[in-house]
């Protein structure tokens, strides 16, 4: 039987799996709070709804991918919200980035309205979501999982089911740490370097060629070879959340995290500065800034 789709936030990811499953032969009913970001959606065959309730009207599963989870409660049981339209037995999967506390009670909620729930996080960018090469990581329990495989097999190159709700949340964090502090790590290799008397584009060329280097270390090493900070695959603003979500979870767990705490410092210093809309891989220009390397335009600057 085939399944009917909300999908809540329009994103550079959420936008890519909207299509996705357009294009596998999904009925999606789309929403975001800015409308026009589902307009090329509805040219691709979506129907474009005017609230998260009119969305969920009728789905058999509603996935939500947003900021924050502040966001995630205003559009599940806010004015208007999911909840509100959403039938009993359907399941919401969040993909979006929040602490493993917030999903387990997202979950809990849930359940009191006669819904499912679980933390559907993803590994991937944007053209993996196009593409349909995102890896899932999955708290909830294994029958709403096993209900929820043949709607995510389009968009899938790895289904994980990691135990309770709550689970795929903090396997999130725990691979979005690991870029955090890789970023901060690149930007300083880079600074170091030129400053130091090396040319920037060979020595960004020998980091991306390295066996030091991991493929996201590589993609966002063009980035920063190319400046390309205005478009954001990864807000800055977002990394800097994130880790402040790891840390908040390991000082209740009694777990020291100083690599991460110094990210997360750096991140909140590079946010203050102006660039948290920007790609994470602006934190180069911040350390331009601060490392006196003032011949670089600012982000925005050579636009302008």
């Amino acid at each position: 039987m085939a399944h009917k789709i909300a999908f809540i936030g329009l994103g550079a990811m959420g936008g890519g799996m909207a299509s996705r499953l357009l294009a596998s032969g999904a009925a999606v009913t789309v929403y975001n709070r800015t409308r026009s970001r589902g307009e090329a959606l509805a040219e691709e065959g979506a129907v474009l709804a005017d609230t998260p309730a009119e969305a969920a009207n009728g789905a058999d599963v509603v996935f939500l991918s947003l900021a924050t989870s502040e966001v995630v409660e205003a559009l599940l049981f806010g004015p208007d919200g999911v909840v509100g339209g959403l039938p009993q037995g359907a399941i919401v999967a969040d993909m979006s980035t929040v602490a493993p506390d917030f999903a387990t009670s997202l979950q809990a909620r849930l359940a009191e309205t006669g819904h499912r729930g679980v933390d559907a996080c993803v590994l991937g960018n944007a053209q993996h979501a196009k593409d349909g090469e995102l890896r899932f990581m999955i708290g909830g329990t294994a029958d709403d999982v096993t209900a929820l495989e043949p709607v995510l097999e389009p968009l899938a190159k790895e289904i994980v089911h990691l135990g309770a709700g709550g689970m795929g949340a903090t396997a999130k964090l725990a691979l979005n740490l690991l870029m955090g502090v890789q970023m901060q790590a690149l930007a300083e290799a880079i600074v170091f370097g030129e400053r130091a008397g090396l040319d920037r584009g060979v020595l960004i060329k020998l980091i991306a060629a390295g066996g030091y280097s991991s493929p996201m270390m590589k993609f966002k090493a063009g980035a920063m070879a190319r400046r390309a900070f205005e478009k954001a695959d990864f807000r800055l603003k977002l990394m800097r959340k994130d880790l402040g979500l790891v840390l908040a979870e390991c000082q209740r767990l009694g777990v020291p995290m100083p690599t991460t705490a110094t990210s997360y410092d750096w991140l909140t210093a590079a946010t203050n500065a102006g660039l948290g809309e920007h790609d994470v891989a602006a934190l180069l220009a911040f350390m331009e800034t601060v490392s006196g390397l003032e011949h670089y335009p600012r982000p925005g600057e050579a636009a302008a």
